[in-house]
């Protein structure tokens, strides 16, 4: 008996060290003047990488519906919004770079273009090579690279 009451008074305690620290975080914290997008309920910590690791898809429909278009979920010690849909979709292409940092959101993608070269460099010259891209990548100029491309695919 004596044991059980240990646990119990440890478990109140923790959760009222909780409540407390929230309440502390609530009223010290400044609130930011900025909308912030609605976020998907979870366990915290873990909760919002479990439902993303059973099937990001799965999450996708289950909150689009409930939520909308912009959406947040944290996962561990990361937050990732989401934008779904071509009305949104411009909000993430055309922010800038103080808002949000295409850099550090395509820094997986440096492998693919090398050392160098589009996210592996500052904005200001990121804009200049994206100028060479938009012209070599229309529609026009890409049909001409065809032949060239499945002769690499049949090298490889």
């Amino acid at each position: 008996m004596d044991m059980d009451n240990k646990f119990f008074n440890v478990g109140l305690l923790l959760v009222a060290t909780l409540v407390a620290a929230k309440l502390i975080s609530a009223l010290i914290m400044p609130r930011s003047r900025k909308r912030l997008p609605p976020a998907v309920r979870s366990f915290p910590v873990v909760g919002g990488l479990l439902r993303f690791l059973k099937g990001p898809i799965v999450m996708l429909r289950e909150e689009y519906p409930k939520l909308g278009s912009v959406f947040t979920l944290n996962l561990l010690n990361k937050k990732i919004t989401f934008f779904i849909g071509p009305e949104v979709s411009a909000h993430f292409f055309k922010a800038p770079e103080s808002d949000l940092s295409q850099q550090e959101v395509y820094q997986f993608n440096v492998p693919t273009f090398g050392p160098g070269v589009v996210f592996d460099v500052d904005y200001s010259i990121r804009q200049e090579q994206f100028r060479f891209f938009t012209e070599a990548l229309r529609v026009t100029k890409l049909k001409g690279y065809v032949d060239q491309m499945v002769v690499e695919a049949e090298v490889f």
